[in-house]
């Protein structure tokens, strides 16, 4: 073990014994490098042996999708993001957030190859983050870097990495915010003097959340219920938890509202964010016409024949409503006030119906089993040109040929499809998020009870806001919607194995009685827990 102050964790109080010649000898606490506890703060370590090996193994993995399916694998909300950014088209139907990083790499390099890179590289460090905090927590060391490394080995993972998405980021920010939450709990069940929030978890957690509503309009929902959550869970971090996160929901809003049209970027004339409103009262009309008043059903005819409505409603998906050619969505957005006082008045007249719509159109989220289909990620790049060709914008951009799939391999290429096709199934196991949501909370919830310790149980909180948020606002089944539990599942899978831990050192409070009656067995289990601390820290 290396000397030195460095190698002493935070807040950690060596104990020096004084010999009188009159007396018996007396334990008193002597501050590390002329400190006190109080002036003793969290320090990050450096880069420990587990963290380094978890991300050069996980990077080496992610480099062969990205060989595999370079420059990305593209879907139409790419190509929307290149149109918009290389014509002068901002508007808000996608994160400002991603769109920037999108237009940033083609700007510096002409490409998104840069951009696809960067997706494998912060997702392995994200990983080497989030293990080296969970390690502090239990589960044996050896196992964390496989269950990282078999992570970014799935297809279903390689293949989302590679997507020119703004769901990948959303993802990569919950790994990063779980390995802050991890080092968190960790900090609080050591039982650490000084302060309950150290400076630098509480700036991660701010841009983590930040960050995550930034990327994706739900993950204001996300944010909010994981802040919830750790006030609940965490005790002593209650206001630095309600100041963090009401921040940062606070910065993302003021962003949206006030700094991007500042910008000069417009509010997008999309009525995606309307859908599942207009899904809603097509499922409700089609299971009692007679139930709508004939002022909402005129409004309904403005926008799509009434056999249309009957007659499309499907509680799992909004394609068979809105995306139909009866369906006019032009009238629809010209409408959409009105069409949301119809939804309105079916909500106060027959509220069962709409939760039972939600509820099974948030299947993803909750359904570790099949609801017939779910939307995979997309595989090669056989699709390009048919999207190409459906979005007249990028016919404008001087990026249009950066569209293209270019396989550094074709070896690698033909091995990744074929990969990917060989795992459609079982779809509960390679494409349900809920499956490894449930694995999570009982891994999470086993490592709290053997531990006796509540707050492992905040690990678990983004996961909570994930499948809440999916399920209360969805449009299709998904299988990205559900990648951040996908993720997060899998990762926190070896607290299963944890063992059970000693309680938490004691505080200032407990330290050795100056007077000569200190417990020496309490002395040696607080030496055997700090040693443990010790041990964590360092992964």
């Amino acid at each position: 073990m290396p000397s030195g102050t460095d190698s002493i964790p935070p807040h950690h109080v060596e104990t020096t014994t004084d010999v009188r010649p009159d007396g018996p000898a007396t334990a008193k606490p002597r501050p590390i490098g002329n400190r006190s506890p109080r002036q003793i703060t969290y320090r990050l370590p450096r880069p420990s042996r587990l963290g380094l090996v978890t991300f050069g193994l996980s990077q080496a993995v992610l480099l062969f999708w990205w060989l595999a399916y370079h420059p990305a694998l593209f879907t139409p909300d790419s190509i929307n993001y290149i149109a918009q950014s290389t014509t002068g088209n901002w508007n808000t139907h996608h994160p400002i957030a991603y769109t920037a990083l999108v237009w940033l790499s083609l700007q510096l390099t002409g490409g998104v190859a840069a951009l696809t890179l960067a997706h494998t590289i912060a997702l392995a460090a994200g990983l080497a983050y989030a293990v080296t905090g969970l390690r502090r927590l239990g589960g044996p060391g050896w196992l964390w870097p496989p269950v990282a490394v078999a992570i970014v080995a799935l297809p279903p993972v390689g293949s989302f990495v590679m997507c020119l998405w703004k769901d990948v980021p959303f993802v990569i920010c919950h790994v990063f915010l779980v390995g802050t939450l991890a080092r968190l709990v960790a900090h609080r069940r050591r039982g650490a003097d000084g302060p309950a929030f150290p400076r630098v978890l509480l700036v991660a957690v701010f841009a983590e959340l930040a960050l995550i509503c930034l990327f994706r309009q739900n993950g204001f929902i996300v944010a909010a219920i994981t802040v919830v959550l750790c006030v609940l869970l965490l005790r002593g971090t209650t206001l630095r938890m309600i100041a963090v996160g009401g921040s940062a929901i606070a910065v993302a809003l003021l962003t949206n509202w006030m700094l991007l049209p500042a910008l000069g970027v417009s509010k997008s004339e999309s009525i995606v964010a309307y859908e599942a409103f207009f899904s809603d009262i097509a499922v409700a009309y089609g299971t009692d016409p007679a139930a709508f008043p004939a002022a909402d059903t005129a409004v309904m005819a403005k926008v799509a024949p009434l056999t249309h409505w009957r007659e499309s409603g499907d509680c799992l998906v909004v394609d068979s409503t809105v995306y139909h050619p009866d369906f006019d969505r032009l009238a629809a957005n010209e409408h959409k006030s009105e069409l949301l006082t119809v939804w309105w008045d079916l909500t106060r007249r027959s509220p069962g119906t709409v939760v039972d719509a939600r509820i099974c159109r948030g299947a993803i989220a909750w359904r570790p089993d099949s609801t017939g289909w779910v939307v995979h990620n997309p595989i090669s790049g056989w699709g390009i040109q048919s999207y190409l060709d459906r979005d007249p914008l990028i016919q404008q951009s001087p990026f249009r040929d950066a569209v293209v799939s270019r396989p550094v391999s074709h070896r690698a290429y033909n091995l990744a499809v074929a990969l990917n096709r060989r795992t459609t199934e079982p779809e509960w196991l390679f494409w349900r998020g809920a499956t490894w949501s449930y694995l999570a909370y009982a891994a999470v919830g086993l490592a709290a009870w053997r531990r006796r310790d509540r707050r492992l149980l905040a690990l678990a909180s983004v996961i909570v806001g994930n499948q809440i948020s999916v399920l209360i606002v969805n449009g299709t089944q998904a299988s990205r919607y559900m990648a951040a539990p996908f993720v997060v599942g899998i990762l926190l899978a070896p607290l299963l194995v944890a063992r059970p831990g000693t309680e938490p050192a004691a505080r200032t409070g407990g330290q050795p009685d100056q007077t000569g009656t200190g417990d020496q067995p309490d002395q040696a289990r607080a030496s055997i827990e700090q040693d443990q601390a010790r041990l964590d820290e360092r992964g």
